[in-house]
């Protein structure tokens, strides 16, 4: 399946910010394997980068507020 350009971004962004809510939710979650919340902050740290360099910096202060959730900050 070949998406356009559009759609293709607009799919990145909605999986990204999917994925945050669940990583969210994830650390509010004392059940949660302490690698999985190690793993789930370093792919927020990537999204956060990707999302800022392509100008979705609005973003940022609640993914690192999530990336900090997750280690125990």
């Amino acid at each position: 399946m070949r998406l356009p350009d559009d759609q293709l971004q607009r799919l990145a962004l909605h999986s990204a910010f999917g994925l945050h809510l669940v990583a969210k939710w994830m650390a509010t979650r004392s059940d949660v394997d302490p690698e999985i919340r190690d793993r789930l902050s370093v792919h927020m740290a990537a999204l956060d980068g990707v999302l800022s360099a392509n100008g979705h910096d609005w973003i940022r202060e609640e993914i690192e507020g999530t990336e900090a959730a997750l280690q125990g900050r």
